[in-house]
C-alpha cells in the first residue's frame, strides 16, 4: 500500500501583509498535482492546518474546492484531519465528500473505531485519528463516543479538578489500549518531544503556549504521521512530520519542503522516503550595508533585510523596495538601532551638542542635512532655508504681539 503524507497547507496564508493565495494555487497546479498523479498513492493523508484562518475568505474556499475537485477527478482517496488553524466550516459537506472518497475528520470517532483503509490487493491499515479540538470539545467527544457513564471516564473526571489537553489524551489512550488493530497508525496535529520547532513555533514553545506530548504516550502505535510542526522531519523510527508545503517564515526558508512517501507490505513498513518539492516562490534573508544593498541587482524574491549600518538610515524600507520590490521585513543587526527612533535620537543628540557649542538654527540645520545626506548642503538650498526661517521668525513675532 502506497501512502503520501502532507500537512500544514495553510491556504489563504498572508506573510507580513503579502497574501500568498496565487503562489499557493500555482504550487498545487505546477508541483503538487503532478507529484500526486505520478505517485498515484492508495491514499493521501493531510494532517491538519488545511486553511490558515478559521473564517476563510472566498478566495481561500475557492482554492480548497478546486483542490478537492481535482482529487475527486483523479480518483485520489484523501483523508483530511483538522488542525488548530482550521474550523468545522470546511467540514460542512463532509458527508457528501465522503461519497467521493474525500474524508474530513473533525471528531474523535475514528480514535475509538479506527478508520480502516484497504487497497486493491487486500492490504489493510488502521488509522487512529486525533484531530485538533479545543479542550471543551475534546472532553465532549470523549463523553459522546465512550459514554458519560463509562467507569474510566467517570473516575477520571472526579479526580481532575483542572484539565489539560495532555490529561485528555492520556485518558483517550487508556480507553483504547486494549483495542488495537495492526498496523496501527496514529494521525494527529500536535507537537511531540524531540520534534524540531521553527519560526513562530519556537516562541510559542518557550512562552509556554505550546503543549508538547511525550513520545512514550504513543508507544502502542506502529507509526505516527503528524502535522503542526513546519519542518519536514523524522523524529524517531516511527514518528514523522511532513511539515508545511511552502515556507511560511524566513526561518523556514532555509529548510527543504516536501512530503513523505510510505509503502507498507504485509503490515510492515518497507519504504519511507521524503520527496522534496520546489516552492512556487523564493524567500531570502539578505544582510549588508545600505550603500551596498541599494546598488544591488534587482531581486524579485520575498526578502528580509538585516542592515549592518550602525547609524539609522532615512526611509530605508521605501528606498530598498526599488531594488527589492517584494521586500517584506527590514531590521538592523544592532537591535539598538531602531528605524522609528531615528529623528528622536538625532534631535536629542544634536540639541545637547548645540547647547554646548551654542549653535544657532542655521548651523544646526547644516549638521542635520549633512547627517541625512552625508554631504554638505548646497548654497542654493541653504539660502532657501534661511529665507523660510526668517519668515517663520517674523510670523512668530506677530503672534506674540497679539493682544
Amino acid at each position: 500500500m502506497k501512502i503520501l503524507h502532507s500537512s500544514d497547507w495553510h491556504l489563504g496564508k498572508s506573510l507580513f501583509g503579502k497574501k500568498l493565495i496565487d503562489e499557493q494555487a500555482l504550487f498545487f497546479e505546477k508541483t503538487f498535482f503532478p507529484l500526486v498523479k505520478d505517485v498515484k498513492p492508495d491514499i493521501l493523508i493531510i494532517t491538519g492546518d488545511i486553511i490558515d484562518k478559521p473564517n476563510p475568505d472566498l478566495e481561500t474556499l475557492k482554492l480548497l474546492s478546486e483542490i478537492l475537485f481535482w482529487l475527486f477527478k483523479e480518483k485520489i482517496p484523501s483523508l483530511f484531519i483538522l488542525g488548530n488553524h482550521d474550523s468545522k466550516r470546511i467540514t460542512l459537506f463532509k458527508e457528501f465528500l465522503k461519497q467521493n472518497y474525500l474524508y474530513m475528520i473533525d471528531n474523535l470517532y475514528h480514535f475509538k473505531a479506527p478508520f480502516i483503509w484497504e487497497d486493491e490487493k487486500g492490504e489493510k491499515i488502521y488509522f487512529y485519528i486525533l484531530p485538533y479540538l479545543p479542550l471543551y470539545e475534546f472532553k465532549e467527544n470523549i463523553e459522546i463516543f465512550w459514554g458519560k457513564e463509562n467507569k474510566i471516564v467517570v473516575d477520571f473526571f472526579v479526580k481532575k479538578s483542572q484539565l489539560l489537553l495532555k490529561d485528555l489524551v492520556e485518558l483517550l489512550l487508556n480507553l483504547t489500549k486494549d483495542n488495537f488493530y495492526r498496523p496501527a497508525i496514529a494521525l494527529g496535529h500536535f507537537a511531540i518531544e524531540k520534534g524540531i520547532f521553527t519560526g513562530e513555533e519556537i516562541s510559542l514553545k518557550f512562552m509556554g503556549l505550546e503543549e508538547v506530548f511525550p513520545l512514550e504516550l504513543f508507544k502502542n502505535f506502529d507509526f505516527l504521521l503528524l502535522g503542526h510542526l513546519h519542518r519536514l522531519q523524522k523524529v524517531s523510527s516511527k514518528v514523522f512530520y511532513s511539515g508545511s508545503i511552502l515556507p511560511y517564515s524566513f526561518e523556514e526558508s532555509v529548510h527543504k519542503k516536501g512530503v513523505w512517501f510510505f509503502e507498507i507490505k504485509n503490515s510492515v513498513l518497507v519504504k519511507e522516503e521524503p520527496i522534496y518539492l520546489s516552492p512556487s516562490f523564493e524567500m531570502k534573508i539578505v544582510k549588508g550595508y545600505f550603500k551596498d544593498l541599494i546598488n544591488s541587482p534587482k531581486d524579485e524574491a520575498y526578502i528580509k533585510i538585516i542592515l549592518k549600518d550602525e547609524e539609522p538610515v532615512l526611509h530605508p524600507f521605501e528606498r530598498l523596495k526599488t531594488v527589492f520590490p517584494n521586500l517584506l521585513l527590514l531590521e538592523y543587526e544592532d537591535k539598538k538601532t531602531e528605524i522609528s527612533s531615528f529623528s528622536k535620537d538625532f534631535i536629542m543628540e544634536e540639541f545637547l551638542e548645540s547647547k554646548k557649542m551654542e549653535l544657532n538654527e542655521e548651523e544646526l540645520f547644516k549638521k542635520f542635512y549633512k547627517y541625512i545626506e552625508e554631504k554638505e548642503i548646497e548654497d542654493k538650498l541653504f539660502e532657501a532655508f534661511k529665507k523660510y526661517l526668517k519668515e517663520f521668525k517674523e510670523n512668530q513675532k506677530e503672534v506674540k504681539s497679539w493682544p
